[in-house]
């Protein structure tokens, strides 16, 4: 039974059983209920990209759904006579395709939102756009023109530009895609100071350790449909269905399926090292990282075991890389069963270049190395 102390209140934003198809993708929201309250920090992943834009595009009203409703702060969306575009006003959007006025400064850019406000006094826009250029880090760009901005200085610049009608919710669309590392990173940071202001946001994702690290709600989407929606524990440790298990699994860290007869080493080697560099592990780590996987896969497991599974998580307070190998079979040990000299001494040159190395036993038909670097 619901209490006043249980019970979230009116809804930010929510779409209600809303349908639509997108002529351009033909990706199709079926049915689909999503409300997003106060305080709300939501991730929402899924493997289909299309998908995600279209449910941003929907609840920032730029779509109409041909079914369903929508509300923002809890009244009916009247789509006719600009009704969208007032309620539009309570939402920031931030697109992660270029977002932002080329033939416009950067404060330009941060000007032109609000200047339909006649009911705002132009110093207070002036004042409170220097405001959010500080806060994003971009006060000694403010005469600069975009194309003048890194890429990731034009994402921070179209994030505190959202900011600027002071919405009720943000609407990010994957803040860090197609950034280098350091870059995303400076986005990721503008994006936790959002948070700790209390703004409601609803951000879609790829990055899992950074909805893991900020998401008060995770959301997963998938064939036009919410399958899961809970904490990140919830859904990203505990998933409840097959599908959501396997875009987990996928999406955290780096994921490779290796047969050992197709097995490419210089392909394999470079693919860890970009992994390990865009979570800014040092080179010295990243070889010791790669002379461990090939004396594990290539020396020690390959002989004996076709098809593998790797997985690899980078512990960023740590800078650890832990590597899982799973494979099936009925108890084949690779730290122990070795069967040759070659063998004996990529088990040594293994153990004395990692912290830690284990065998565990098979759970459902599936053997496990874990080595943490």
């Amino acid at each position: 039974m619901n209490t006043a102390e249980n019970t979230p209140g009116t809804p930010v934003l929510a779409a209600r059983r809303i349908s639509i198809q997108d002529r351009y993708s033909m990706e199709r929201l079926r049915d689909l209920t999503l409300e997003l309250y106060k305080g709300d920090v939501a991730a929402l992943i899924g493997a289909s990209e299309p998908g995600k834009r279209l449910l941003l595009r929907c609840l920032d009203l730029l779509d109409q759904p041909e079914g369903g409703n929508m509300e923002v702060n809890g009244e009916p969306v009247m789509w006719r006579h600009g009704g969208a575009d007032r309620a539009r006003k309570s939402i920031g959007m931030v697109f992660s395709r270029e977002s932002v006025f080329r033939n416009l400064s950067v404060m330009g850019n941060m000007l032109i939102a609000p200047s339909d406000k006649s009911d705002e006094d132009e110093w207070l826009i002036q004042e409170r756009a220097k405001k959010l250029l500080k806060f994003a880090g971009l006060s000694g760009a403010a005469d600069e023109m975009p194309i003048n901005l890194t890429a990731g200085q034009r994402r921070r610049l179209a994030v505190v530009r959202a900011l600027m009608l002071q919405p009720r919710i943000l609407l990010i669309e994957d803040p860090g895609a197609d950034l280098p590392p350091e870059e995303k990173n400076e986005v990721y940071a503008l994006i936790r100071a959002v948070v700790k202001t209390g703004m409601t946001i609803l951000f879609s994702t790829r990055d899992l350790d950074f909805a893991r690290e900020i998401a008060t709600r995770v959301v997963f989407l998938a064939d036009g449909m919410i399958r899961e929606d809970g904490t990140a524990e919830q859904v990203l440790d505990h998933p409840k269905f097959d599908r959501t298990q396997t875009f987990v699994r996928k999406n955290t860290g780096f994921y490779r399926e290796l047969n050992a007869r197709a097995f490419d080493s210089y392909e394999f080697e470079g693919a860890v090292e970009a992994f390990a560099a865009g979570c800014l592990i040092p080179p010295e780590r990243r070889r010791k990282l790669c002379d461990a996987l090939k004396n594990l896969l290539v020396r020690m497991i390959f002989p004996h075991v076709t098809r593998i599974i790797l997985t690899l998580n980078a512990d960023a307070k740590t800078g650890d890389v832990t590597a899982v190998v799973q494979y099936p079979g009925t108890g084949f040990d690779p730290l122990s069963q070795t069967s040759g000299p070659d063998e004996e001494a990529a088990k040594a040159e293994l153990l004395a270049s990692v912290k830690s190395a284990k065998y565990l036993l098979p759970a459902s038909g599936k053997n496990e190395v874990v080595v943490t670097v």
